[in-house]
């Protein structure tokens, strides 16, 4: 196959120029397909479109939640008929992606929206291009019947670094494409967007699956609290609610509370979507919880709010096998019931989410069977709890405030009755990327845990507060830690 020329990406960006001046791209939001929006969905995920007659029918921007935020790594553009895949190479689309709004940073507070931008496309390079019968992308890379035409991007191998996408995308057909049946539907001009005035049509790998903007609420105290949800997919089969999960509670970090939304703590940052990505859930299946916070919940005073009690209240609901709230329109999961395994509840968070952690843990020491905390750090006092549970704390060496609070809690656990290994020796953070060549990192993390602390705090050299969070959930052998812990039965 041949790539797209230097000369037809640069006419490409000429004619996106044009598209953006002419409005074309729109400004709107992607579209909310999750909750009881998932009910007005088609059958794989994407909002359903009228046919305007034979041909092209739509694009679809597919991206994925990266460590630096939500990115963009392909286009599927969708036809009326199964499409022949004999015939595509990369030159047969051009295709684009709408730079982010000036000023926007994933997961930050007061951040600009996006998709709030008049910028022209970006040309992108298409490194592989196959049908496909969804609106996805495919690890191998190889087609198999169906109307969609999968335009994929290279993808960097540094997941942490902080994404420039929008989620709005372009396409345009620059060479003849046939279907199955023989049908020939000739080269166009026209530049087609996903952007829709109800918002972009977007699908999100391994986060259109949750649940989102469901309710946990006390009447009795007049309170409630906000939360999204991963179903595992054994679940969702038939038989699935006679099976118990593993519940991994992932906070995220303040910057998705008070101006966020559900779909932000989502997509903002991997903190809870990467438990969730099919590779993931295939190694360790379990039910997802994150909640979305409407302000802070601790300070850096040690004062918190009451929603980290209202977390606890949440997550004892759903230990009561009682939680039966799925999509009612969605006969896969409507009225079922909910089990979880009460010896594998974890908690994990960065930052806030960090700090909220280590709170339950200390303060509910009978519920987590462990813990993996990300650059959070708590006042070494309220701490001694943790000497009897089990934590894996990883933190930067240039974190200048979750680096030295652990040092200070160390002495405090060793005191209660903790081992807690605390290697001298600063890990190298090259050796996270490209996650499927951790091999060193895992013998060196490994290593550590196999000292037999109930507590670990390892620190990377060179990385600071942020970059923890872009990071250090990709290290594959502190979620296997994670999963491997257990907790007495009752």
């Amino acid at each position: 196959m041949t790539e797209i020329t230097r000369r037809k990406m640069v006419t490409t960006g000429a004619a996106m120029t044009g598209a953006a001046a002419m409005g074309v791209l729109g400004t709107g939001h992607a579209s909310a397909q999750q909750g009881f929006m998932a009910a007005s969905a088609g059958p794989d995920g994407s909002p359903r479109r009228k046919s305007s007659g034979p041909g092209l029918q739509g694009i679809t921007a597919l991206c994925e939640v990266t460590g630096g935020g939500q990115k963009v790594y392909g286009v599927a553009i969708e036809y009326d008929a199964d499409i022949d895949p004999t015939g595509l190479g990369p030159s047969t689309f051009a295709v684009g992606v709408v730079p982010a709004a000036r000023g926007f940073f994933p997961g930050m507070p007061q951040s600009p929206d996006k998709n709030v931008t008049t910028q022209a496309p970006a040309p992108r390079t298409v490194a592989a291009i196959y049908t496909n019968a969804r609106p996805a992308l495919r690890p191998d890379r190889k087609s198999v019947p169906g109307a969609y035409v999968i335009a994929e991007f290279a993808h960097e191998p540094d997941l942490s670094l902080p994404t420039t996408d929008s989620d709005k995308v372009v396409a345009t057909q620059n060479a003849p494409v046939r279907t199955t049946r023989g049908a020939v539907y000739a080269a166009a001009t026209k530049m087609w967007s996903n952007a829709g005035d109800r918002g972009n049509s977007v699908v999100i790998r391994g986060v259109d699956a949750w649940e989102q903007s469901h309710w946990w609420w006390d009447d009795t105290r007049s309170t409630y609290l906000e939360y999204s949800i991963y179903l595992p997919k054994s679940f969702l089969a038939p038989g699935g609610e006679t099976k118990a999960y593993p519940l991994v509670l992932a906070v995220t970090h303040s910057g998705t509370s008070y101006d966020g939304t559900s779909a932000q703590t989502l997509t903002e940052q991997c903190i809870a979507t990467i438990w969730s990505l099919p590779e993931n859930q295939a190694e360790h299946e379990c039910v997802v919880v994150t909640p979305r916070y409407e302000r802070t919940t601790m300070n850096d005073y040690w004062e918190h709010t009451n929603d980290i009690e209202n977390t606890h209240r949440l997550v004892e609901s759903l230990l009561r096998n009682g939680w039966n709230y799925g999509n009612p329109n969605l006969p896969d999961r409507a009225d079922k019931v909910l089990r979880i395994d009460p010896t594998r509840i974890y908690c994990t968070g960065w930052s806030m989410g960090a700090m909220t952690s280590l709170w339950l843990m200390a303060k509910h020491p009978g519920v987590y069977a462990g813990g993996l905390i990300i650059a959070g750090q708590q006042r070494p006092a309220d701490m001694v709890a943790l000497a009897q549970q089990n934590v894996l704390i990883i933190t930067g060496s240039e974190d200048g405030k979750a680096t030295p609070w652990n040092e200070k809690c160390v002495p405090v656990w060793r005191q209660a009755g903790a081992k807690v290994t605390r290697p001298t020796e600063l890990l190298d953070p090259s050796l996270i990327f490209p996650i499927d060549k951790q091999d060193k990192l895992t013998r060196q993390v490994e290593g550590h845990l196999a000292e037999g602390g109930n507590i670990t705090f390892l620190t990377f050299d060179g990385v600071d507060h942020m970059g923890s969070a872009r990071k250090f959930f990709y290290i594959g052998a502190a979620r296997d830690w994670l999963f491997r812990q257990r907790r007495a039965a009752r």
